[in-house]
């Protein structure tokens, strides 16, 4: 039930992102589209039944450059990627499409609410309001992922939530600003300012990873002591 209703959710959001298409830059797409693939490829698993990549980081510049139906497009983009690079059951990818299409449009909804007084090209008035966004597009996509997991696993929420997912938070704000750089880059000097973007996502991507192995670490329990062997008492010649 919990699958179909964020699927379902999904769904509505593609119907939403296809009414209110206009003419998208569709090269700004194809290129953060490539990069998007490529995120997929090599994201990560610090903790079992999650996975992280920085294709989120994709998904809000597209939001911020593209509004919903940009951001749709790279979410569904890093599903197909994410399947394709890892094998799923058919409801987890159906329930992977409706959470990053929620997180999406969530993001984009929260960052038109709180920027529509601005200049839709007045970048710096976007920061604030991207890096809230972002802040609640967190609490959407960790809450979806978190629930499934609790309840597939019968386990407590918050302990889910506290051990796999409160670690992101700080990473998803920076994600909304960065999201914001790369928009700039890319309205003021294209495909040029796109290249610029690719070494700092490089360095972003490693960046998560080593602090999601260093959190994976501090969640992992210690290994026992290797057993002493006793000694055979050594016979008298």
């Amino acid at each position: 039930m919990v699958v179909a209703a964020v699927f379902a959710a999904g769904v509505a959001l593609v119907a939403a992102a296809g009414l209110t298409w206009d003419h998208e830059d569709v090269a700004f797409l194809a290129c953060m589209g490539v990069l998007t693939v490529a995120s997929e490829f090599l994201d990560f698993g610090p903790f079992k039944n999650s996975r992280v990549s920085i294709s989120i980081v994709l998904i809000f510049a597209a939001g911020v450059f593209s509004g919903l139906p940009g951001a749709i497009v790279l979410a569904g983009v890093a599903v197909v990627a994410d399947a394709v690079a890892h094998r799923k059951p058919l409801r987890k990818v159906l329930f992977n499409f409706g959470s990053v299409a929620a997180t999406a449009g969530v993001f984009v909804g929260v960052l038109g609410a709180l920027s529509s007084s601005y200049d839709s090209k007045d970048w710096v008035a976007k920061l604030a309001p991207a890096s809230a966004a972002a802040a609640v597009a967190y609490v959407v996509n960790s809450g979806l992922v978190t629930l499934v997991i609790s309840i597939d696993k019968k386990s407590d929420f918050f302990a889910v939530w506290s051990s796999h997912f409160r670690w992101l938070l700080p990473h998803f704000v920076f994600f909304g600003l960065f999201g914001v750089f790369m928009a700039v880059a890319w309205d003021r000097w294209g495909l040029g300012g796109f290249a610029l973007f690719v070494l700092p996502l490089a360095m972003v991507w490693l960046a998560v990873k080593q602090y999601a192995d260093s959190a994976a670490r501090l969640q992992a329990p210690p290994a026992p002591e290797p057993k002493k062997r006793a000694r055979a008492p050594r016979r008298a010649t």
